[in-house]
């Protein structure tokens, strides 16, 4: 059996092959800072289109229309994102994703005690500013940012805090 690369062609055209694929130690660091280069301008891009989000200005209710220690549900920013308009007080209104960071469960507006609950597990969250109270969830509900224009009440942005 012939084993040197002299007296087998196949393993003369194998070596052949190895030779020809051999990168050079400085086309090595070459690609490797490319790659990483091109990673590092990817992470970036992401991050920066991830922070600059907008979002829709959609009305979500008019003035007066909710009495105080009302509420109202409505999506927000999509179609598919339950939201919780209150007002506790006359010249007040607040809203809140309706979904508890717990576990995904929908949350309740109880004016007599001035908090929004969550019967899943007994989250229980401030009409304030959407803090953690009691319970489970780890963190606040997202709140819409609201702008009054005129009669409307608009929907402009979600701010998620941490």
């Amino acid at each position: 059996m012939k084993n040197t690369p002299d007296e087998n062609p196949i393993a003369a055209d194998n070596a052949e092959i190895i030779r020809e694929q051999k990168v050079s130690r400085r086309e090595f660091h070459k690609l490797v800072g490319l790659g990483s280069l091109a990673t590092s301008a990817g992470a970036a891009w992401l991050l920066a289109s991830g922070c600059s989000k907008t979002y829709p200005a959609r009305v979500v209710a008019h003035a007066g229309e909710i009495p105080v220690g009302g509420s109202k549900i409505f999506t927000y920013p999509t179609d598919i994102e339950p939201c919780l308009l209150l007002r506790p007080a006359e010249t007040q209104y607040v809203a809140y994703s309706r979904i508890c960071t717990h576990t995904s469960c929908p949350v309740f507006y109880h004016p007599e005690e001035n908090r929004i609950i969550c019967p899943c597990h007994g989250g229980v969250y401030s009409v304030a500013d959407g803090s953690v109270l009691a319970g489970p969830p780890p963190r606040p509900l997202p709140r819409i940012t609201l702008e009054q224009r005129g009669n409307d009440l608009v929907a402009i942005a979600v701010v998620k805090t941490a």
